[in-house]
């Protein structure tokens, strides 16, 4: 597969692609799904090439993850084009970093969108919040854009699985439920100031006034990585559990100054929160003992789902020695997601970038074999596709660190709307 790379300057390229725009093009069936007939096109379609983009964080807190997730993205379309790619066209992919720095996102979507047909992923709830409201006037699509409920709003964009506050509200619910956190208990919640964290705080709320808790919070920004004024304030106001929606480096802080404070209660980190890397830390024990990860995907390496196992032997044979993690079915699933996008475009003999977004909008039940929940629904708008989560225990007897223990929809995150 190519890899694109983009210059400071409109490539020839670029111009070419641009000349294109609303074209029409007879593309015959194509074996790798979808085509036939007379298909339009627009922005970053040729007769022969499909051109998505992905604006990551490679230099940022996320970067680990990101670049397992990258890895694996241009594994998976590198099989798709083998297999004959979409609509009888290689799918091509230019990837930029956006640094977690949603100014710089915005100064690349700018530059990339006229040369791409969809985007498959804006990695991080910032930089999320603030390229999507172009896209939408640009008609184009945006996938895994974090799981912020903020982006819910906008019908061009496709979340991979629970938002976040459906991810909290379950969190809650599994407190209660399976972890024997009493009702008039308090529950301290650890979060990013922003859409991310913002999100979970209102998922948690919701499922503790349903379940008869108090919720103790505590806002952060990204650069504070010593969470012990933060540990320090929901031990001494006595929490049986702790809820994390932040990065790695604070489940580490949060985890071993809770833990050296006697602090033993479960600690349930949202979707992005767990790296396998940080079983290397000091903080090891601390995690083992109690730490708990919900995410919208399916863990690495812990269901024998053929789409969990489609993804994890891609990634093995991409980079056998390679990091592990959730970001790997996350990233195989966001391609999937994204490739079913383009294949009910052609199939209805419109592959623009707003052909795009309608095939994506007609999806009312998706399959994604097991790296999702089944049934997710996008044809909702303004809603999470989905109220089920996977529960998971670190542990160090499993690849990538998370046990998966269950799939669970519990009653808060059933009675969660937003805007009512």
């Amino acid at each position: 597969m190519k890899h694109l790379t983009r210059a400071g300057t409109t490539s020839s390229v670029a111009l070419a692609l641009l000349a294109l725009a609303a074209c029409s093009t007879t593309a015959p069936g194509a074996e790798g799904g979808g085509g036939g007939g007379d298909v339009a096109t627009g922005n970053g379609v040729t007769d022969s090439q499909i051109t998505v983009g992905i604006l990551t964080d490679l230099s940022g807190p996320f970067a680990a993850g990101a670049a397992v997730q990258l890895t694996q993205a241009q594994a998976y379309w590198e099989q798709v084009n083998a297999d004959g790619g979409v609509c009888d066209r290689d799918v091509v992919v230019d990837v930029q970093d956006h640094g977690y720095d949603p100014q710089r996102a915005v100064t690349l979507y700018r530059s990339m969108a006229p040369d791409v047909v969809a985007l498959q992923q804006v990695l991080g709830s910032p930089t999320s919040a603030a390229v999507l409201p172009l896209a939408e006037a640009d008609d184009l699509y945006v996938g895994g854009v974090g799981w912020a409920g903020s982006t819910l709003q906008y019908s061009n964009n496709q979340l991979p699985g629970a938002s976040y506050a459906i991810q909290a509200a379950n969190a809650v619910d599994y407190l209660v439920d399976e972890l024997g956190v009493p009702e008039g208990s308090s529950v301290g919640i650890v979060y990013f100031a922003g859409d991310f964290g913002g999100d979970a705080l209102a998922g948690a709320e919701h499922a503790a006034e349903e379940r008869g808790v108090e919720i103790v919070a505590q806002e952060i920004t990204p650069q504070v990585t010593d969470l012990s004024a933060q540990a320090s304030a929901l031990a001494q106001a006595g929490v049986e559990g702790v809820l994390l929606a932040a990065a790695p480096t604070q489940l580490a802080s949060l985890a071993g100054v809770l833990s050296a404070q006697g602090a033993d209660v479960p600690v349930i980190g949202m979707t992005p929160t767990f790296n396998p890397s940080l079983l290397t830390t000091p903080a090891a024990d601390a995690l083992l003992a109690n730490a708990y990860s919900i995410t919208a995907v399916s863990p690495y390496a812990n269901d024998d789902s053929p789409g969990v196992q489609a993804a994890d032997e891609l990634y093995a044979s991409a980079d056998p020695d390679g990091a592990t993690g959730w970001e790997v079915p996350l990233a195989y699933v966001q391609a999937e997601l994204l490739k079913q996008a383009l294949e009910g475009a052609c199939d209805a003999g419109d592959l623009t970038p707003e052909g795009v977004v309608a095939a994506l909008q007609d999806s009312s039940s998706v399959d994604t074999e097991g790296l999702l929940p089944d049934g997710l629904d996008y044809s909702n708008a303004g809603q999470s596709p989905t109220t089920t989560v996977f529960v998971s225990k670190v542990s160090a007897d499993v690849d990538a660190g998370l046990q998966l223990l269950d799939q669970v929809s519990g009653p808060s995150a059933e009675s969660f709307s937003y805007g009512g």
